[in-house]
């Protein structure tokens, strides 16, 4: 076998809040486990999302999802919506998720994998996506667009620090992605800090897609008593 690195574009995405979802279903008795059939199930739907595109590759491992596909204009764009689909479907789920999507040398087979990309992807996920997105490489954004001005507005939102992350509130109308994310926000936001301001990211991100729309306000802050 010829071992030649060659170009990839290549997404690494965490599933946010999977050791208590391991904890949660390792932990109850058969028949009420909530979340690995979920998981499997979204995992097996990518999977033949996946073999659309010629020369895809994903693996899954624990909380972690890589993919990867040769470099190419037209890839770039659906291996995008591959993963906002599949973020979608987590979403559906209950599941939260961020990601980092980058480009560069790579290789794998089933079961050995070497990647430049994957570790530029896993360095945006891990240090600069923070919150439920996945953001996309500036210079792999360059690289398709020319510059960052010309980016389809229809698959990246620019955030106000300056990062493209993948819409993937996907729904078929305004009301469906209201319902879904009701559904995986609780009433009460939670008191742990980092939960919360994910928790709060998903309310900004809907109001400012939907600003006639808004879910609920984010307020940091409560109001005083006069």
């Amino acid at each position: 076998m010829e071992l030649s690195l060659k170009n990839h574009i290549v997404a690494f995405i965490d599933l946010l809040g999977f050791s208590s979802m391991v904890s949660h279903d390792c932990e109850k008795p058969d028949g009420e486990q909530r979340f690995i059939s979920k998981l499997f199930d979204v995992h097996k739907k990518t999977k033949e999302i996946s073999t659309q595109l010629q020369g895809m590759a994903l693996t899954q491992f624990s909380d972690s999802v890589v993919l990867s596909v040769p470099y190419g204009t037209d890839n770039f764009h659906s291996i995008c919506r591959i993963i906002s689909n599949f973020q979608y479907d987590l979403l559906c789920s209950g599941i939260l998720c961020r990601g980092g999507v980058s480009y560069g040398k790579h290789f794998s087979t089933e079961d050995f994998l070497f990647s430049h990309g994957l570790i530029d992807a896993y360095s945006i996920e891990s240090k600069l996506a923070l919150n439920p997105r996945v953001v996309i490489s500036k210079a792999l954004i360059e690289l398709v667009y020319g510059n960052l001005r010309d980016v389809d507005s229809e698959i990246l939102i620019e955030e106000n620090d300056g990062l493209f992350f993948l819409d993937y509130l996907n729904g078929d109308s305004i009301e469906i992605n209201k319902s879904i994310v009701e559904q995986v926000l609780p009433q009460q936001l939670s008191e742990n800090p980092s939960i919360r301001a994910k928790q709060i990211w998903v309310v900004d991100y809907f109001n400012s897609k939907y600003p006639d729309h808004k879910i609920r306000e984010s307020s940091r802050f409560n109001r005083r008593c006069e």
